[in-house]
């Protein structure tokens, strides 16, 4: 999926999407987090090769942020986000406009 794909998604289709190993990661992630995905991993007792590219996707779709005051590129400490609290931050953005063709 690329970025805009989970950017455009609606709830029913995050929680669609949140399937098998992603919704174990995520599930860690609020188990086991904050920390980076190295320490988690361990925690959960998930294999990095399979931890970091679901985590990539949760971060994609927004339920797994960064701390304040990291970086994104580097090892940095991530948290979960709630659905409760994904939900409130896509509620509160604003809607934007379709596109529309002007007749020649």
């Amino acid at each position: 999926m690329k970025p805009t794909d989970f950017r455009d998604m609606t709830f029913e289709d995050l929680q669609q999407s949140l399937s098998g190993m992603r919704r174990s990661v995520y599930e860690a992630w609020l188990l086991h987090g904050p920390g980076t995905t190295a320490e988690v991993a361990l925690r959960a007792q998930i294999s990095l090769l399979t931890f970091r590219p679901r985590t990539t996707d949760l971060y994609q779709a927004g339920l797994v942020e960064l701390q304040p005051g990291q970086k994104a590129g580097h090892e940095g400490r991530y948290r979960a986000v709630t659905m409760a609290e994904w939900q409130r931050r896509k509620a509160s953005e604003p809607v934007k406009p379709e596109q529309t063709l002007m007749p020649w």
